[in-house]
C-alpha cells in the first residue's frame, strides 16, 4: 500500500532556506488571488487556468531536466489524489472565501494543517503520538480559533461563515500531506511528482467547468483575455515554484517537516495582506499567533529520545 518507506533526513540548512522561500510564496497565493477578484476573475476559471500554468510549467521544467512523470496505474492514481486533495479543492475553497475575508486571515488559517497531520499520522501509524504533541494541538487549535474571531485578522462584522469554511483548506494540506507520504510512486523526482499534481489539479478543474449550473463560474476559454488572466498565469508560474520546493522537502524530509511552513506563512501572508490590500488585524492577531507558535513547536518538534 505504502509506496515508500524511506526514514526522512535530517533537515540541513537548505532545507530551512527552502521552507522559508515555500511560505514566502503560499503566503503571496491569497493575495494574488483577492487582487484577481476585484478585477472581476471567477474562482474556477482563475484556479483552472493557475493550475494549468503550472502543470505546463513544470512539465517543460521535468523534461529539460529528463524528469520521468509516473505515467503508470499508481502514478496516474497519485496525480489525480493528489492533484484533487492537495491543490484543486483548497485552493478552490479559498478563492471562493477571499471575496469574503482578508487575505491575511489564511495565514493564520493555513498552518493548522501540521495539527491535522499530525492527528492523520497518529492514527495511521506513521507518528508517535505523545502527550507534549497532543497539547500541542489543543494549543495551536486555540490560536486557530482566536484568530477566526472578530477582532483578529477577521475584522467585526466579517464574514465569519466564510472564516471557518477556511479551515477547509488545512484539513486538505493535511490530507495530501499524508497521500503523498504513503502513495507517492516509488523513486519518483520531486519534479515530476509536483507536475503530475498540478496537471491531477487542472483535469478535475477542467471538468468541473462542465458540472450544470456551477455556481463558481465557468472557465469561458474564448473570451477576451484581461488582467486577472495575466495575475492567473503569474500564480501558476510561483505555484509551479513552490510545488517544486514542497515536493523536494517533502520526499526528502517528511511531511511533518514540510508542514512547518505554518511558521514563515503567519509571517508573509499577514505581512502580503498588510502591503497590498491594507489589512489591519486586530489586537486579538498578537495572542492567537503566539499559541499557534506554541502550538506547532510542541507539534512538529521531537523529543531527544526520538531524534
Amino acid at each position: 500500500m505504502s509506496a515508500t518507506s524511506t526514514i526522512p533526513a535530517r533537515p540541513d540548512a537548505t532545507a530551512f532556506l527552502l521552507l522559508a522561500a515555500l511560505g514566502t510564496l503560499w503566503g503571496l497565493t491569497p493575495a494574488i488571488g483577492k487582487t484577481g477578484f476585484t478585477l472581476g476573475a471567477v474562482p474556477l476559471g482563475y484556479v483552472a487556468r493557475a493550475a494549468t500554468v503550472a502543470a505546463i510549467a513544470l512539465f517543460i521544467a521535468g523534461a529539460a531536466r529528463r524528469r520521468i512523470l509516473p505515467l503508470d496505474r499508481q502514478g496516474l492514481r497519485f496525480h489525480l489524489g493528489s492533484g484533487l486533495i492537495g491543490f484543486a479543492v483548497p485552493n478552490l475553497v479559498s478563492f471562493l472565501a477571499l471575496r469574503h475575508v482578508p487575505a491575511g486571515l489564511f495565514s493564520l488559517v493555513i498552518p493548522a494543517a501540521p495539527l491535522v497531520t499530525f492527528v492523520l499520522t497518529a492514527v495511521m501509524g506513521i507518528e508517535r503520538p505523545t502527550m507534549r504533541r497532543a497539547g500541542g494541538v489543543v494549543i495551536a487549535l486555540a490560536g486557530t480559533l482566536l484568530a477566526l474571531s472578530p477582532g483578529a485578522a477577521l475584522p467585526p462584522g466579517g464574514a465569519i461563515g466564510w472564516a471557518f469554511a477556511c479551515l477547509a483548506v488545512p484539513v486538505c494540506y493535511a490530507v495530501s500531506n499524508v497521500f503523498a507520504v504513503k502513495f507517492r510512486p516509488a523513486g519518483a523526482d520531486p519534479l515530476a511528482l509536483a507536475c503530475g499534481t498540478a496537471a491531477g489539479a487542472s483535469f478535475w478543474l477542467t471538468l468541473a467547468s462542465f458540472l450544470p449550473g456551477e455556481p463558481w463560474g465557468q472557465i469561458a476559454p474564448f473570451r477576451a483575455p484581461n488582467i486577472s488572466d495575466a495575475l492567473a498565469v503569474s500564480q501558476g508560474l510561483l505555484t509551479a515554484v513552490a510545488y517544486a520546493i514542497y515536493f523536494r522537502l517533502l520526499t526528502r524530509h517528511g511531511g511533518v517537516f514540510a508542514s512547518q511552513v505554518g511558521y514563515v506563512l503567519v509571517v508573509t501572508g499577514l505581512g502580503w495582506g498588510a502591503l497590498i490590500f491594507g489589512e489591519v488585524p486586530g489586537l486579538l492577531v498578537v495572542p492567537a499567533t503566539v499559541l499557534i507558535f506554541i502550538g506547532l513547536a510542541l507539534v512538529t518538534s521531537r523529543s531527544r529520545r526520538g531524534r
